[in-house]
């Protein structure tokens, strides 16, 4: 990955050219294994106008030698599980202004902000702001804001949390979201303390959403947001005095905008509308779409998806959507798929954030009602908020039953009281209801399946969260979570309360976990099922050769269409009783079969006879 500038005339020049020895993904040996992404060699990993366009905010990556002889300690729990030790980097950000680069910071392998996320670059009169993740003495992670002066050509960081925010208003300040539920407080604070509230509104910052921008005169600023109904991307127009929202129907996402901020482009889109690029008139709040990202698409019939909110039986509210069978006749019962990832059902097209390797579009088209259905709020109140960040920043500030209600057992509840809504209107068969997830959701789907007898198939994405053997790897997590290690008899009361493998004899169905490594925690779950004569299938999926795994987002085509295929198998095989001769993984009947017949009769339904 290196940068260049693409004139009006075609012609291409190299902007920033760095030798790209850092491989950036989930692979062994790349930097930060484990987080996703398919290997990438990277010599430019970030970067950043001004709004005036004079100065450039950048992040280069540079390898460090493969370290060898004797290692203790920590460095060697770190490579538990691993055919190779992680490769390491130093990140060099650089700021170049008037034709000359100035190293504004080098920062280390454990700054995950730099490495792997956003910097968040934000510009002021005299000073670029960034963010980045520092390790305090006790090993905790945190997010600060560093600020490079022009003048003094020096870095500090910021002290305070007012001064971390992402986006800049109008007025000079730092814009947050707060409160709790469906309308939240945009507030502008201002240095010395100042703050200015722009009213209790449907929709919050959110990360995810388009960067903010402030014009170079000061008089406007646009920020992304995220709508808190129908959970959707769009823009606000910040003045002095007024503020406008510009979006609707589709979705806003990554965008850019001349310097007087009159002007913009961003991607376009839904959850039946395929990205399109889209012109921006900030004035009038015009949406123009100028270019098809993809005309194959935008050529099907989309099938019939209508956002929803849930409010469960604790009164705490998730959005999703339901995507109904293109023949849907009402007063037909019909089967149901669940599928889950944290927050990521929202109105972006085919989202592999949300479906992964569940093709949700596929299912309806076969006949399944499906439900996109995202986690409660982490700010529904000011309870089930302090969990999360009790969570987030590994403190015990919460009791363990108490996490466990609120984080856990509350997306349970939502989706089964989603699924029963539906099923008390004659919609779907409760009989044949199936759940699936990845990574988070593949965390939601173990844990409800272990505390829910609903659901007669599930399938689980690379996930093992929450499973006893995963403590070496996450012990500060773990101890907010459950209140210490499994060794630990207080604690060890806990995992029995939570962790999926030591509560498989509860499962009522038939469970596929599809991994992209043979990591412990999965393989743990599957023995725990199987031993409990529970139907279960654990597949794992090849990487590039023999010395490499998969990612985590199955980076590999093949594997991406064979997971699609499986789950379409496993599914249609638990839920509907069929089997079809020409699937690739046909040869996997009998073995099914055979897990059929030997699962136990406890949950009060049978399992869908053989055809």
């Amino acid at each position: 990955m290196q940068l260049y500038r693409i004139e009006m005339d075609d012609s291409i020049t190299p902007l920033i050219v760095h030798p790209a020895t850092a491989i950036f993904g989930d692979t062994e040996g790349a930097v930060y294994p484990g987080y996703g992404h398919a290997p990438l060699a990277t010599g430019v990993r970030a970067h950043d106008w001004s709004p005036d366009g004079k100065r450039l905010f950048y992040v280069v990556l540079d390898a460090a030698p493969q370290a060898t002889g004797v290692r203790h300690g920590e460095d060697v729990v770190i490579e538990r599980a691993r055919r190779r030790a992680p490769g390491t980097a130093t990140a060099s950000i650089y700021l170049r202004s008037e034709g000359r680069d100035t190293l504004i910071a080098t920062r280390p392998n454990n700054d995950i902000t730099t490495f792997f996320e956003r910097n968040f670059v934000r510009w002021t009169s005299d000073a670029v702001l960034f963010n980045v993740t520092d390790v305090d003495p006790e090993g905790r992670s945190r997010v600060v804001t560093m600020a490079w002066s022009f003048a003094a050509k020096t870095a500090r960081v910021l002290d305070t949390l007012a001064e971390s925010a992402q986006a800049i208003g109008p007025l000079g300040g730092q814009l947050s979201s707060e409160g709790y539920g469906d309308r939240r407080e945009l507030v502008e604070a201002m240095t010395g303390g100042a703050r200015h509230s722009y009213g209790h509104l449907p929709f919050a910052l959110d990360g995810r959403a388009a960067s903010g921008v402030r014009s170079a005169d000061g008089k406007r600023s646009i920020v992304g947001v995220r709508m808190l109904d129908n959970p959707r991307f769009g823009l606000i127009v910040l003045e002095p005095g007024r503020l406008r929202t510009i979006g609707g129907a589709f979705s806003l996402n990554d965008c850019d905008f001349t310097i007087s901020l009159s002007k913009g482009a961003c991607i376009a889109q839904s959850q039946t509308q395929p990205p399109a690029i889209a012109e921006i008139d900030v004035v009038s709040g015009r949406i123009r779409p100028v270019a098809s990202v993809s005309p194959r698409h935008e050529r099907l019939s989309s099938l019939r998806v209508e956002p929803r909110t849930w409010t469960n039986r604790h009164g705490n509210k998730a959005t999703g959507y339901i995507i109904w069978p293109r023949r849907y006749v009402a007063g037909q019962r019909y089967p149901a798929i669940v599928i889950t990832h944290g927050t990521d059902a929202d109105e972006r097209f085919a989202n592999r954030e949300n479906q992964w390797e569940y093709p949700a579009q596929l299912f309806a088209e076969r006949g399944y009602v499906v439900l996109l259905i995202n986690e409660p709020s982490a700010r529904e109140n000011a309870e089930v908020w302090a969990a999360r960040l009790a969570w987030r920043n590994e403190t015990k500030a919460v009791a363990p039953e108490t996490m466990r209600q609120l984080i856990w057992l509350n997306g349970v509840a939502s989706y089964e009281d989603a699924v029963m809504e539906l099923v008390g209107t004659g919609v779907i068969d409760q009989a044949r209801v199936g759940i699936a997830g990845y990574s988070r959701g593949s965390q939601m789907v173990n844990v409800t399946i272990t505390n829910s007898s609903l659901f007669r198939a599930a399938s689980s994405g690379d996930g093992g969260y929450l499973e006893p053997a995963f403590y070496p790897d996450v012990s500060g997590s773990y101890d907010a979570v459950f209140g210490g290690p499994p060794t630990d008899p207080v604690a060890l009361m806990h995992y029995r309360r939570l962790s999926p493998s030591l509560r498989a004899d509860k499962v009522c169905g038939a469970v596929l976990q599809q991994v992209a490594a043979p990591l412990v925690p999965s393989i743990d779950f599957h023995t725990a099922l199987r031993k409990a004569g529970v139907p279960a299938e654990l597949s794992l999926y090849p990487g590039d050769d023999a010395a490499s795994d998969e990612t985590h987002i199955f980076h590999i085509p093949s594997n991406r269409l064979g997971a699609m295929q499986e789950n379409i198998a496993w599914f249609d095989y638990w839920l509907l009783g069929e089997r079809d001769p020409n699937s690739p993984y046909a040869d996997r009947y009998t073995v099914w079969d055979k897990m059929r017949d030997e699962a136990p009769r406890h949950c009060g339904t049978p399992l869908p006879l053989k055809n």
